[in-house]
């Protein structure tokens, strides 16, 4: 059986106690965890410092998952300073047939990489996401461009951290969430208290398919779950309508949360290529 493993993952802060700055005993333990889950493609976000000293921190990444590529996003600075870059690295398995960023439309960034896979006709088409927190009008704006990635014969995943509830998952009750960071969830107040759900309504409309629903697991929380604050399923796998036929396995892995490694949990897909016939 010829098989693709896509991982998900908020690092947060890179692994790195003090805002990225300080000790990595949550790194070693992520290197220990994510190094488990034997992906083909991992996706990464909230690489803080990874830039520095010529990417030193993500090439120790990669060499301590035995990961054979890896590219870099640079993302915007936001206004308390920091750089939350994304990361696509890849295994042996997996070959690079174009990369890059876009940073212009993006609060944070966008990496994207044209993958060459074993077993799979045609390129597959990776954009990975870690989305605006605070705006829910500049989340619709940032996944407006992706629609076309769900053409017809378009092989394709958006993947990452959408800070926003996927699609299907039941509304919360925000009550419990403190007020300051109520906006980053809600619609506009004359819209009434309810989820913003446009960024993944619109890539839903435009055919994307959720990897969670075929497994049952739409209503598995995959984030925010520290006290005061409101769990969700906000890291997502998106898959074109002419990959999803492919997909045999989607989970949620807590690991991260219960041993303080991550405010994330991590999320693994694996897709059977032979059955894209």
């Amino acid at each position: 059986m010829t098989t693709l493993r896509v991982v998900t993952f908020n690092t947060l802060f890179g692994g790195h106690d003090d805002s990225g700055l300080g000790i990595g005993d949550r790194w070693r333990a992520q290197m220990s965890f994510l190094k488990n889950l034997e992906a083909d493609v991992l996706a990464l976000q909230e690489c803080n410092f990874w830039d520095l000293l010529g990417n030193r921190r993500m090439y120790q990444t990669l060499n301590a998952l035995g990961l054979s590529t890896a590219c870099l996003a640079y993302a915007n600075e936001t206004i308390s300073g920091h750089r939350f870059h994304t990361a696509i690295m890849l295994s042996r398995r997996v070959q690079l047939a174009a990369q890059g960023t876009d940073r212009v439309r993006y609060h944070h960034v966008m990496g994207w990489a044209n993958l060459i896979v074993p077993g799979l006709d045609g390129l597959l088409e990776l954009r990975n996401l870690h989305l605006d927190p605070f705006d829910p009008r500049n989340r619709a704006r940032e996944v407006s461009p992706l629609g076309v990635l769900a053409a017809p014969g378009r092989q394709s995943l958006v993947v990452g951290d959408i800070n926003a509830i996927g699609l299907g998952y039941p509304e919360p009750d925000w009550r419990q969430l403190a007020a300051h960071v109520q906006n980053g969830q809600l619609r506009l107040p004359r819209e009434g208290e309810v989820s913003d759900r446009d960024a993944t309504e619109l890539l839903g409309r435009a055919g994307f398919l959720d990897a969670s629903h075929p497994s049952g697991q739409g209503m598995a929380p995959t984030a925010a779950f520290g006290e005061g604050d409101v769990p969700r399923r906000q890291d997502l796998i998106l898959m074109s309508p002419a990959l999803a036929p492919a997909l045999v396995d989607y989970q949620v892995h807590l690991e991260p949360i219960e041993k303080q490694l991550s405010d994330h949990g991590a999320v693994s897909a694996i897709f059977d290529l032979s059955c894209l016939g």
